[in-house]
């Protein structure tokens, strides 16, 4: 695990580093920077942490610009936030901005093995995700088409997190979740629709659409014609 600590107190980068060192984490490494510019230029030379730990109030650039560089350029790195106890509106911000957890100043060893732990514990559940999985998650979709599906349900299924199945899902197919779910209803109903022996009523109630006008606009949506249109185009006789 590779964490960077960011504060412009260089003594608090070495306490940090030192508390990491002492709890003892397997393949531990550590870097630490007393800047948002010098943060910026170790991430650029060097391959991304697994975490970031920074403090929010430093001259010049502040945490909360790093913050949103790391997500925007390093979406996978966990962020904690350093904070003390009257800075519950500037956690509050950081939250906003992406960071994922804080931690209290002066940093407790005990909260440092016990946060850092569960984040190592969530990386290897992620990457033995990796190696299901993608097949089993669509085939989840489709067995459970016919109902509301949610995506806590499908990364539930598979073991891992919400955000990251759903950062993962949209690398993955190009779509949200959501997304990805109206559209396979679409695909799926073609097939049904080409059946004349279903009704159109029918249909949407076997993709997960409460009602056949519901069903009706969204086939129009992606299909750019209604349900009716795309039998008669197909030659399929009409109800």
């Amino acid at each position: 695990m590779k964490v960077l600590v960011v504060d412009d107190d260089c003594l608090i980068c070495e306490n940090v580093k030192s508390k990491l060192q002492r709890i003892g984490l397997t393949g531990l490494c550590c870097q630490t920077a007393v800047s948002v510019v010098d943060a910026k230029q170790l991430l650029r030379a060097d391959s991304p942490p697994d975490i970031l730990i920074t403090d929010l109030n430093m001259p010049g650039l502040s945490g909360f610009t790093l913050i949103k560089y790391v997500k925007e350029h390093y979406p996978d790195v966990i962020i904690y936030v350093l904070s003390g106890y009257d800075d519950y509106q500037l956690v509050r911000q950081a939250f906003l901005s992406g960071a994922d957890d804080y931690l209290l100043k002066p940093v407790d060893a005990e909260e440092l093995r016990e946060k850092l732990s569960h984040t190592s514990q969530t990386a290897k559940m992620e990457s033995v995700a990796k190696d299901f999985q993608f097949e089993s998650v669509l085939a989840f979709i489709d067995e459970n088409i016919s109902r509301d599906i949610t995506m806590d349900e499908a990364a539930a299924n598979i073991a891992i997190s919400y955000h990251y199945f759903s950062r993962r899902f949209k690398e993955l197919t190009g779509y949200s979740f959501p997304e990805y779910v109206n559209r396979r209803r679409i695909e799926l109903s073609k097939a049904y629709l080409r059946d004349p022996s279903l009704k159109i009523a029918d249909i949407a109630y076997k993709i997960g659409y409460h009602s056949p006008s519901t069903f009706s606009r969204a086939f129009k949506k992606y299909e750019d014609c209604y349900p009716t249109d795309y039998r008669r185009m197909q030659n399929v006789p009409t109800e």
